[in-house]
């Protein structure tokens, strides 16, 4: 009889239901979209190792070798792993990608990276040898690319500095990476990984800007992340996953109740639409209550058929939110990372465009190409006669290339949640209407017309 009754009235039902769904699709969406950002982050930072502390000095510090034997005769420190670091713009035909290169030991890129997954080729040794393994977004720049735009054993150019300045240098590509995803310190989707003497070479520097201590074990690891900052102080940024790890669970528990709360005022005004339409509801039907109790109807049977109305609404609006919310959130992050690639497109085409002008009239990018050719468009000529090669010029104004990447979770807990919400709220919207509705005296709603 409560399907019945709510069929009856089409649209007005349908109206209630979306309501109801636009609630729940919203506490689905944010949620599922805030506990994929969490399961995110904490599987980057499990990858790394609990244990793990990343020491970065602050302006007027480096970290030398003397450093790396200091820290590394700290009581509870397993190993000390030096890196270099240096941002730059990778051009694969035509086509401008932001890049980093690192710098680190072969046998310590496992330990960096928490695990080492080869597409295809190998890895470096640890020697000042060109060779590299390369991120998986760089060689496959385009989404859906089933081919790499980055060809084993072929060079790649690295142009650093301007005008009478520029240095160019070729290192060979070992390997591919797998796809790694997100990183809270490392990017290897978007880096270039040479050996750290090459990368000495490279950038001509002999200091460190990344420094990853790793402690025998979780529990020590506090006390060596204590020790450092008692050493560094100010000189350094030391940051503990332990700590980081409890900061961002604590502030993902935050954002997901703030969000929740938020969607949940979009289920406030469903209720209160539920109220509305339930009141005319009982005023339009009361003849019909009326017949209903002057054939043996109590008020508790009344109170509970319009209480069941209710609850359909809120089960089938429940559903369909879900079905929303959870479609929601998996094509926003879509969205998201179409809009981000195109940006980023847009804003280092360019910024190498206006970065070849301006460097063409004053001899910038001259010499230093491939096998016939000078500057930059000279390097890409050679590149291209040779078989495949990209082109990395340093550039602070370059975006990267990288895109947005978030998996929702869109759990049976959170399904099941946001349905029982809908019905609760149903329920308690229709309390009063069904309340009002069983207290008919009968008598005069058979006189109603």
């Amino acid at each position: 009889m409560g399907v019945k009754g709510i069929t009856e009235r089409k649209f007005r039902t349908a109206l209630t239901i979306l309501s109801v769904a636009i609630g729940v699709a919203a506490i689905v969406a944010l949620i599922s979209l805030v506990a994929g950002s969490s399961a995110s982050i904490t599987k980057s930072l499990e990858t790394i190792g609990p244990a793990s502390i990343y020491i970065v000095p602050r302006p007027g510090h480096i970290f030398t070798g003397a450093d790396i034997a200091l820290i590394q005769s700290l009581p509870n420190v397993s190993s000390v792993i030096p890196m270099v670091e240096s941002s730059g713009t990778l051009s694969i035909n035509g086509q401008s990608i932001s890049a980093t290169i690192i710098g680190v030991n072969n046998y310590s890129i496992t330990k960096a990276l928490g695990s080492l997954n080869i597409y295809e080729g190998t890895s470096f040794n640890n020697s000042a040898l060109p060779l590299a393994l390369v991120g998986h977004d760089i060689a496959f720049p385009t989404t859906g690319q089933s081919t790499s735009s980055v060809l084993l054993n072929q060079p790649i150019y690295l142009t650093q500095g301007s005008g009478s300045n520029t240095k160019s240098i070729t290192v060979v590509t070992s390997g591919i990476l797998n796809t790694y995803g997100s990183s809270l310190f490392i990017s290897p989707d978007s880096s270039i990984f040479v050996s750290l003497p090459e990368a000495e070479s490279l950038l001509n520097t002999y200091s460190y800007n990344v420094v990853l201590v790793q402690a025998t074990n979780t529990t020590t690891a506090p006390a060596v992340d204590t020790l450092l900052t008692t050493i560094y102080g100010s000189d350094a940024e030391i940051l503990s996953v332990q700590a980081l790890a409890a900061t961002v669970s604590s502030v993902i528990g935050s954002i997901s109740l703030l969000l929740g709360s938020i969607a949940g005022i979009s289920l406030i005004v469903a209720g209160i639409s539920i109220l509305s339409i339930m009141m005319v509801s009982v005023t339009e039907r009361t003849r019909e209550i009326g017949i209903l109790k002057s054939i043996g109807f109590k008020n508790g049977e009344v109170l509970t058929l319009f209480l069941a109305e209710a609850v359909v609404i809120g089960l089938v609006g429940g559903i369909f939110g879900v079905a929303l919310g959870g479609g929601g959130a998996y094509l926003l992050p879509a969205i998201l990372s179409h809009a981000s690639s195109t940006s980023s497109t847009t804003a280092t085409t360019s910024t190498a465009a206006s970065s070849g002008t301006s460097r063409a009239g004053t001899g910038g990018f001259t010499g230093g190409g491939a096998a016939g050719g000078g500057g930059f468009t000279g390097g890409r000529s050679g590149a291209a006669a040779g078989g495949g090669a990209a082109v990395i010029a340093s550039s602070s104004s370059s975006s990267s290339a990288s895109s947005f990447s978030l998996t929702p979770q869109v759990s049976p807990t959170i399904i099941v949640g946001a349905i029982l919400i809908a019905i609760v709220v149903s329920v308690l919207s229709s309390l009063y209407p069904a309340w009002k509705a069983s207290t008919v005296d009968p008598i005069k709603a058979l006189r109603t017309e």
